[in-house]
This record gives C-alpha cells, sequence and structure tokens, in this order.
C-alpha cells in the first residue's frame, strides 16, 4: 500500500527522530520502495515505455543552438544571446538535412507519372500579351494570334443564390503578330522571381489549383489541421478531384509566399497597438527545437518561428515598442520595463505549493494564494464599481503580508517555494502592477489561446520540414487569425491574396480593424 498525499503530510524530520529503531527501519523501506516506483514513473519516456512521443517535453527534441534557456522563477538573466533579426521567416538554425539524391515521388516513365484525371473544361480564357516585345507598340486586340499553350484550372465558384460550384476554366496563351515591326510577341505567364527565403516555391498564375481552391486548402490544413492526405480525401470525396499530396503541399507554401508582403503591416500594426500579448511554445523544423512565437493585439495576431531569444522578439517588437506587454516570467521578457505579468501562472504556482505534501510549504503556498485570489477579486470588481480609495491603500495588509512571506522563503530549502518568492521579488513592481491600475489585464488568455490550436496542430504534424514551410506556417496563420479576429472571411480575403500575388498585382489591405475603447 502506497504512502498517501495525507500521510506525507504528516511526516517531517520531527516525527522521524521521534520513531523508534525498528519502526524506523520500517518506514524507511516503505519511503524508499515508493521512491523507486515514483522514479521510475518519471524516467518513462516513449522508447522505454507506452507513452506517446508527444509526451516528450519540447526541449527533449533537440535543441536550436543560441535559445536562452528559461529561468521563469527568480534565477539570475542570461545575457549571452543569438538569434534571427527578421520577424517571420530566415533559413532556420542548425543544418539543413542533406539534399535528396532523387525527387521524392514517381520518376518521370514510371507507371502513373503525371495526371490521369481528366476535367471537363467549363470556360474558356486567351492570354494576350498587351504590347509588341520588340519595338513597345501596343498591340490591337484584332491582330493576328496563334495558340502556343495552355494549362487548366480547377477552382470553385461561389453561385448567388448560394452553394458552390467547381469549374474548369482553361487559360490559352497567345502568340500575337502587330506593331509597326511585325515582330511576333509571345504572350507569357506570370511568375514571381526566385526568392532565397523561398526555396523551391513557385508563384505563378500557371497553376492547375486556382485561386478559392487554393485558399481553401490553406483554411484546411491551417484552421482545421487536416494532413495533407486528409486533405486530398476530402477533396475527393467533396469535388470529386484527385490531387497529389505533393500538389496540395505546394499550394499551401505558395499561399504561404502570396502573403509575405503582408507581414510588414502586421508587423507595424503589432508595433504601434497599446497591449500587446506574447507567449511561445516549442517548435519543431526537420528535427532542429525552434520555437513558435506569438503577439496578439486587440486586433492583430502574428506568430514567427525562430530562436528563443530576447533579439528574436525584440526584432518583432521593434527597438521603440511603447505600448504594454503582457507576457509570463520567462526572462527574454524582463528586458521591456512596460510590462505585465499573467496572474494565472502565478495563481497555478502557489496553488502547487498549498497541494505540498509538505505541511510548512502547504501552509505557505495556501497564504499565498488566499492573498493573490483576494486582490484578484478586488481588480475585477473594481472595474465594475471604483473604489473611493486605491486598491493598494485598501488592500495595503495584504500586499505588506505577501512581500514578507516572500522576503522570509527567498533562502527557503524547498526549491519551488523559493523560486516562487524570489520570482515574486524580482518582478514585484510588474506583478502588482493591476492592483494599482484595474483596468489592466490579469491573464494573458488571448495569446495562450491563439497558441492553443498550434500547438494540437504540432502535436499532430510533429512541426514542418523545412524553412519555407515553417514561414509559410507562421504567415498564413497570421493572415488566418487577424481575418478571424476583425470578424472577416478569411478564406474569401486568402483568395483575394493569392490571385493577386499570381498575376503580380497589388495585394487587397488587410481587412479593417474593429474600433477599441481602451486596452483593458
Amino acid at each position: 500500500m502506497h504512502l498517501s498525499d495525507h500521510d506525507l503530510r504528516q511526516m517531517d524530520e520531527g516525527w522521524l527522530e521521534n520513531l523508534p529503531e525498528d519502526k524506523l527501519r520500517q518506514v524507511s523501506a516503505r519511503i524508499l520502495q515508493d521512491l523507486k516506483e515514483a522514479r521510475d514513473r518519471l524516467n518513462q519516456t516513449p522508447d522505454n515505455s507506452s507513452r506517446p512521443p508527444s509526451s516528450r517535453a519540447p526541449w527533449e527534441k533537440g535543441q536550436a543552438e543560441g535559445d536562452e534557456p528559461d529561468t521563469d522563477g527568480g534565477g539570475a538573466e542570461v545575457s549571452g544571446e543569438t538569434g534571427q533579426s527578421a520577424a517571420g521567416g530566415e533559413p532556420a538554425q542548425g543544418k539543413s538535412p542533406a539534399e535528396p539524391k532523387k525527387k521524392p515521388g514517381k520518376q518521370p516513365g514510371a507507371k502513373g507519372f503525371g495526371r490521369t484525371q481528366k476535367f471537363a473544361v467549363t470556360g474558356e480564357q486567351a492570354h494576350r500579351a498587351a504590347a509588341c516585345t520588340a519595338c513597345s507598340d501596343p498591340l490591337p486586340g484584332d491582330a493576328p494570334s496563334q495558340a502556343y499553350a495552355a494549362w487548366d484550372e480547377i477552382d470553385i465558384e461561389v453561385l448567388p443564390e448560394g452553394g458552390l460550384r467547381l469549374n474548369c476554366t482553361r487559360h490559352t496563351l497567345l502568340d500575337i503578330t502587330g506593331g509597326c515591326c511585325g515582330h511576333t510577341t509571345r504572350t507569357l505567364p506570370c511568375r514571381a522571381g526566385a526568392d532565397a527565403l523561398w526555396d523551391r516555391v513557385g508563384l505563378s498564375e500557371w497553376r492547375l489549383v486556382g485561386p478559392n481552391l487554393a485558399a481553401v486548402i490553406a483554411m484546411l490544413s491551417l484552421r482545421m489541421r487536416l494532413s495533407r492526405a486528409r486533405i486530398r480525401e476530402l477533396l475527393h470525396e467533396l469535388f470529386g478531384i484527385t490531387l497529389s499530396i505533393g500538389v496540395i503541399d505546394q499550394t499551401i507554401r505558395e499561399a504561404g509566399r502570396a502573403c509575405a508582403p503582408l507581414e510588414e503591416e502586421l508587423v507595424e500594426e503589432i508595433q504601434r497597438a497599446a497591449l500587446v500579448h506574447a507567449d511561445e511554445t516549442g517548435w519543431p523544423e526537420a528535427g532542429v527545437l525552434l520555437w513558435l512565437w506569438v503577439l496578439v493585439s486587440a486586433s492583430t495576431v502574428l506568430y514567427f518561428i525562430g530562436g528563443r531569444t530576447r533579439e528574436r522578439l525584440r526584432s518583432a517588437l521593434g527597438e521603440d515598442f511603447a505600448g504594454v506587454l503582457m507576457a509570463d516570467g520567462y526572462t527574454v521578457y524582463r528586458a521591456w520595463l512596460n510590462r505585465l505579468r499573467c496572474w494565472a501562472h502565478l495563481l497555478r504556482k502557489a496553488r502547487g505549493l498549498k497541494e505540498s505534501t509538505d505541511g510548512r510549504v502547504a501552509g505557505v503556498g495556501g497564504e499565498m494564494l488566499d492573498i493573490l485570489t483576494r486582490l484578484a477579486e478586488a481588480v475585477l470588481s473594481a472595474r465594475e464599481s471604483p473604489p473611493p480609495v486605491a486598491l493598494t491603500e485598501l488592500h495595503g495588509e495584504d500586499i505588506r503580508r505577501l512581500r514578507a512571506l516572500c522576503e522570509m522563503h527567498r533562502d527557503d530549502g524547498h526549491k519551488k517555494l523559493r523560486e516562487l518568492a524570489g520570482e515574486f521579488l524580482n518582478d514585484w513592481a510588474v506583478i502588482l502592477r493591476q492592483v494599482a491600475e484595474p483596468n489592466l489585464p490579469l491573464t494573458n488568455n488571448p495569446a495562450e489561446s491563439a497558441l492553443r490550436p498550434m500547438v494540437i496542430a504540432r502535436d499532430i504534424s510533429h512541426g514542418t520540414r523545412c524553412a519555407s514551410g515553417s514561414r509559410a506556417y507562421a504567415l498564413l496563420a497570421s493572415v488566418i487569425e487577424t481575418c478571424r479576429l476583425r470578424k472577416a472571411s478569411s478564406w474569401h480575403y486568402l483568395a483575394e491574396v493569392i490571385r493577386a500575388a499570381r498575376v503580380g498585382a497589388l495585394l487587397p489591405a488587410l481587412p479593417l480593424a474593429p474600433a477599441v475603447s481602451n486596452i483593458g
């Protein structure tokens, strides 16, 4: 029979000293047995038990160089750091995987290589060059022309009366003879140039998947967290079309590249915000542990993937960020003085102390939890009915008692109690700022809620496989979540972005942000 928490709370050094020698040996044997079993459970991993691979902690999956250790809990701040400078998508840290000897998938000449499904053409569109490539004269609309190439584009049409219809449009490229020089001009499809940040990710109007369908695929992947194989199955069931896994993956990454110019606008809006919620979680990329960051304002969501460093965050917030930063106790955030601490984290840590099997620690933790709970309730009440005097004065005794408890236990022998006391003392003014300014938020819920679906997606997909995949994921997530926050259709907006990017046109502006009255 194992020792229960109730049993352990009654055991301390004084109790052990008063035991007779024979009873002390019996109790020691039971404690040793319990300790061994607890240590065996603690040491279980996916390699030596039935625990799933997703149960590994992020830092156990391969650490990227330059990441700062998490010293949340009163430890000394880390000074050395490295990181990327842009807020969204440099090549990932760590070694690149070796180039494959051949392209994945079926090879030319193999049975089944190439598309076998035939689509019924429902419309045609001819592409004519506007001017002669030799003399630059405008080409008249009735100039002699001849088709030299074509491609089919399948897309979803939204019907005016409601519902969707799948169309197949045949796009034809023309050779046109005209102008004063009689030169034959070949119409070329619009293609974006090569980009080092988008290795092997093309952006062109010559595509099998149309803009509306491409936006649906991106939404199914990012928002609905479907794998490429599940997206393929769903499209076949709903529309009777069969796309390869490669085409689906290319479509998602092309959609990410189409959204790339929007990142600067998103970053600027975050930097101008009065209040920004920040959080981060582990994100594996090709076996290297990076971090998925999120910054959330009242109307904008910005994701980016990179190292867990101060410079990485500073590149997104900017050197002159004047707003309030809400975050947890991770060391990196302490570089911003105009900051708030999430009380939910502190309440959980105090509750953990209260539930300790050490009776002394449980007593201190319970008192800390009671004080924090009273202060939090006072902050919430003050928003509804402002008190006649400041909360810091009304609850001065609670604040002084909490400070005394932290001072008393800053060097305590119990690790968790010592860390929480040090955390309070290191961030005292920041932690109690909401008591002095009740309109400020108490929790970091917006950032944590924005990360929650990404954590689920990470556990399903195990991250991304390359730098361009990580960049596409972060960009698409930023655009989709920003549209949702602004009560706009992310599907329709994303389709318009893809349509404009494929022909080299200016991208549509982000949906208008709703008016916000205050930062609380």
